[in-house]
């Protein structure tokens, strides 16, 4: 199972990261880059309890967190967990500090003496494990919503 403690994993996020532009084309959804990258620093930060979870629409359940975290196939498009990135307007000219923020908090989340929420919104109760499991896909699926 790919997690971003692993090096080599977190190693091509951030390349594809890196390779991320304001004006890259969305294959599904209807957030920006430039959202994008935001709101996976910001629901990292909320990992590490540096801001508040938005509220789920639903309530946790141990099925789903199982189905999302450790089921071979990839996050579905479409799926809402209360955060709401398209409606988040930032300054154009932050594009590469929302991308340098990004790169920062992933690696911040993976370090081993980090402090990590205990409850995701939706999938409930979280392990260390789950929730570097979670970074790997949240940041893979946002990822592949821009054909990287």
């Amino acid at each position: 199972m790919k997690t971003i403690s692993d090096p080599a994993v977190a190693s091509v996020l951030a390349a594809r990261l890196e390779r991320l532009t304001p004006e890259q084309n969305r294959e599904w959804g209807t957030i920006s880059p430039h959202q994008m990258l935001a709101h996976l620093a910001d629901a990292a930060d909320g990992v590490m309890q540096r801001r508040p979870f938005p509220r789920a629409s639903r309530a946790p359940s141990r099925l789903l967190k199982y189905a999302a975290l450790y089921l071979p196939r990839p996050w579905p498009h479409g799926i809402q967990a209360g955060a709401r990135p398209a409606d988040v307007i930032l300054d154009a000219d932050a594009f590469a500090t929302e991308r340098t923020r990004a790169l920062a908090v992933m690696s911040e989340l993976a370090a081993p003496d980090a402090q990590l929420a205990p409850e995701h919104p939706l999938f409930g109760s979280m392990t260390r494990g789950d929730w570097l499991r979670w970074a790997f896909l949240h940041t893979d699926h946002h990822l592949r919503q821009f054909g990287l």
